[in-house]
């Protein structure tokens, strides 16, 4: 699991400073992330949660597939046909454990390998 030092030197790699750092409660949901955060006496009052989506492309047998990688925002519904005819790839579909595993070593509950487990404040 990433700590939050190693998801802050990532954020900082991309030129992304944290105004700040909210420490909560263990959550296995969005909607309880929410409410940890809703809850929490120094998170921001306003605040917006991201997701990320992994995408496998279909492809030829014995092909290496190449992952699609989206980070958006909880609330925006996502469209896997939209996405693979804008990214000209075809039967977008989400990546099974196994390609997970392949690519990225985590299961599609984990947290370790994207900064995921923090919120943003709105501006």
């Amino acid at each position: 699991m990433a700590t939050l030092g190693t998801a802050t030197q990532a954020l900082a790699a991309l030129s992304i400073t944290p105004s700040d750092t909210v420490e909560h409660a263990s959550a296995s949901s969005p909607a309880e992330w929410k409410e940890a955060l809703q809850t929490a006496p120094s998170a921001p009052k306003e605040f917006e949660l991201l997701k990320v989506l992994v995408f496998k492309p279909k492809t030829a047998k014995g092909a290496t597939p190449v992952p699609v990688v989206v980070i958006t925002r909880d609330t925006t519904e996502t469209s896997s046909s939209l996405l693979a005819k804008h990214l000209n790839l075809k039967d977008l579909r989400l990546a099974s454990d196994d390609l997970l595993s392949q690519f990225f070593s985590l299961d599609k509950d984990s947290r370790k390998f994207f900064p995921i487990d923090y919120a943003f404040r709105l501006h």
